[in-house]
């Protein structure tokens, strides 16, 4: 998760099968945990116009800063798989159908992977799910042009010992 910068638009980004999707415009629910992984907090995202990243990124302004340091989500746009955007059920009047069965699934599924209760022995009914995990961002680090280069010339030597191979 990179908040963004001057000029630097935030990332939310998962991973699936080698390849990265942005899910900064997602909707639907997620769940914020505190230090020990306990849900303090559930929300949604997509009534009016705050999307998945904008819901986190307010957090981190509001009463829950400094309280929350992990979040699971679970979206309803899906992944078109040659584009790699996010597609389908943007339409928030959309009607959806499905049976009390289906419907009590799904409920329990979410409830279930948000919370990991200790009892229960089954895992999320969920179907034609897809699941992403989230690719970390981690901050730069101040290095000095001394370090740098001698990253750089360890990359160098690398790359050449990869090259000469081929």
């Amino acid at each position: 998760m990179f908040w963004g910068g001057p000029r630097k638009k935030g990332k939310l980004e998962g991973r699936r099968s080698g390849r990265k999707i942005d899910f900064r415009e997602q909707i639907g629910v997620y769940v914020l945990y505190d230090e020990g992984r306990h849900p303090i907090y559930v929300g949604q995202a997509g009534q009016g116009n705050a999307r998945l990243f904008t819901r986190l990124r307010d957090h981190t302004r509001d009463r829950f800063v400094q309280r929350w340091h992990y979040f699971s989500w679970f979206g309803l746009l899906s992944v078109n798989e040659s584009s790699g955007n996010l597609t389908g059920w943007d339409d928030k009047s959309k009607r959806v159908s499905g049976t009390i069965g289906s419907m009590l699934n799904e409920i329990e599924g979410v409830l279930i992977a948000a919370t990991e209760p200790p009892f229960n022995k089954q895992g999320a009914k969920f179907r034609g799910i897809a699941r992403y995990r989230q690719v970390p961002y981690s901050k730069p680090e101040n290095l000095s042009q001394k370090q740098l280069r001698q990253m750089l010339t360890k990359i160098d030597k690398k790359l050449d010992r990869i090259s000469r191979k081929r």
